[in-house]
């Protein structure tokens, strides 16, 4: 059975930590997985966040921690793919670092207890919300710019308000063994991408499957083990995800974003929409919207 790609972090010797700016015209890697830990800043763009089994949408300002080797991948949105959008660009501030960077000596003071329950919840992936994301982003900023000793007294500041705040929430249900998955993630990236390129599309199983080049029966296993849902989840998460983005992006009407997002009827999407978000889709524009204007 194929499993997220394991991504070989090029180490610095001359640095504990690994930390990266990266500025393109769409993040490129793909379902993958570490044993480093890793912080990710999303400073432009927008797009689709996976995480272990969560499926979500992503901004800007978007902050999240991940466990050592829990998949991920975040895709951004069609546009950033159309060579006509040269002028939009994807970018992320990134910070990985192995779990005993610190070493067992110092991890194991009673100081550092709330640092080393933040490091064990993120095996299932913590998102941070705005008040903290806004917070961390200049720590990560100067940690970029800093070197040696200095590099790590921005670290500790770091961690030390990401394990005060209660302004959290986790994303994955499951925690997923990376370390024992195989090298290959070409299957799931090619059902997601596809997925992505005909959300407006009936999508059937079985081209799917024959995509993964697999029977209906053992694709629809694959996909559980990978991201922890049935197809069906899989798919209507991506398609209520891509909804709310519509929602909060334009005027358009209910029935409109429906069938643009492959949903057959209204009266089905709005029951998946509001089994998925909490509410139905007039419900969730108008909390969207009263939130911005505050």
């Amino acid at each position: 059975m194929t499993k997220p790609q394991l991504l070989k972090i090029q180490e610095n010797t001359s640095a504990s930590l690994d930390i990266r700016h990266e500025k393109v015209t769409y993040f490129n890697n793909p379902w993958h997985y570490h044993p480093e830990i890793e912080l990710t800043l999303v400073t432009k763009s927008t797009g689709m966040r996976f995480v272990g089994d969560s499926v979500e949408r992503f901004e800007a300002g978007d902050l999240v921690l991940l466990g050592a080797n829990l998949p991920h991948y975040w895709r951004n949105d069609e546009a950033f793919y159309q060579v006509d959008k040269y002028s939009q660009m994807a970018e992320a501030i990134i910070l990985r670092f192995r779990v005993d960077v610190l070493g067992k000596q110092l991890m194991n003071l009673p100081e550092m207890q709330p640092i080393k329950q933040l490091l064990q919840r993120a095996s299932q992936g913590l998102w941070f919300g705005e008040k903290t994301s806004t917070q961390i982003k200049p720590l990560m900023l100067k940690l970029y710019e800093s070197k040696g000793i200095e590099q790590l007294i921005f670290f500790l500041e770091m961690l030390k308000n990401l394990s005060q705040t209660n302004d959290f929430r986790v994303l994955s249900t499951k925690v997923f063994g990376g370390s024992k998955q195989q090298n290959d993630s070409d299957r799931i990236n090619e059902v997601l991408n596809y997925i992505h390129a005909n959300l407006h599309n009936t999508i059937k199983l079985e081209t799917v499957a024959s995509l993964a080049n697999m029977n209906t029966a053992a694709f629809c296993r694959y996909v559980k083990a990978q991201t922890n849902k049935t197809f069906v989840e899989l798919l209507n998460d991506i398609r209520i995800a891509n909804a709310c983005r519509i929602l909060i992006d334009s005027k358009k009407d209910i029935a409109e974003i429906c069938y643009e997002c492959g949903f057959v009827n209204v009266t089905h999407f709005n029951y998946t929409f509001r089994k998925i978000t909490g509410h139905n889709p007039t419900e969730f524009r108008r909390k969207v919207l009263e939130k911005r204007m505050i």
